[in-house]
């Protein structure tokens, strides 16, 4: 690989994703990260509901960096948590995926195909309604990160696609930890003030939202910490 072995591309991805979520400055060029992992939970919401027999029925972002998805039906007890899930099951498998130059291809082609199609059929919607401005940054992020990835995919080099699939995985492990730590705050302190998941889990099922929030962060640790050890510390890939 051109005098550059996985694992430094992978050390290197470590450091870019950690400077982009604490260093002061550079943490704004993570922005747009925030954006697209908000677009990840969100679809998890909408595309849950439809797997389960409901339907999803639009989505947006907003500049904040938080985002609703409009879903009917479906089994509800899976459609709530599967917002950060899916965020965490994201990260996770593109750890696993990130070890390997032919897998890192299909992963980020695969995602880019995927956030074209559901941005433009489940984004365009919310253009239609009183959240129109956020729908537009819905919209464009989700078509714009779209085609970045499948654009890396097709024609950036072995070095490249590594670093970008890894930069991702950590990005979106780093923000899903860290958003399931801020819905454990909020689920012990302000309950009833702040509308979150946990809360709407809480009143399906009885159990309080903290509860919630504490399994979700414990299964949210075990997927990424699994696929860490899986792809770069089991001693079958040493």
């Amino acid at each position: 690989m051109n005098r550059t072995t996985p694992i430094g591309i992978v050390v290197g991805a470590i450091i870019a994703a950690f400077a982009l979520a604490y260093l002061p400055i550079v943490n704004m060029l993570g922005y747009p990260f925030r954006l697209l992992i908000t677009i990840v939970h969100e679809l998890g919401h909408g595309l849950t509901a439809l797997l389960t027999g409901g339907s999803f029925l639009r989505f947006v972002i907003f500049p904040n960096g938080e985002g609703v998805a409009y879903t009917a039906g479906g089994w509800r007890l899976l459609v709530i948590p599967a917002g950060y899930l899916s965020s965490a099951l994201f990260g996770a498998a593109l750890i696993l995926l990130g070890r390997s130059p032919r897998w890192s291809r299909t992963a980020l082609a695969v995602t880019g195909g995927l956030l074209l199609i559901c941005s433009l059929r489940y984004g365009i919607p919310s253009l239609f309604s009183a959240q129109w401005l956020s729908a537009v940054i819905t919209v464009v992020i989700g078509v714009l990160f779209g085609l970045l990835f499948i654009a890396v995919a097709r024609r950036a080099t072995q070095e490249w696609t590594l670093f970008l699939t890894n930069l991702l995985a950590i990005q979106a492990g780093l923000m899903a930890w860290g958003d399931l730590l801020a819905l454990i705050s909020l689920a012990s302190g302000s309950y009833g003030q702040v509308r979150t998941d946990a809360q709407s889990m809480a009143e399906l099922t009885f159990i309080p939202a903290v509860i919630w929030a504490l399994i979700w962060a414990v299964v949210a640790a075990l997927l990424i910490g699994w696929a860490i050890w899986r792809a770069w510390l089991s001693p079958s890939q040493r």
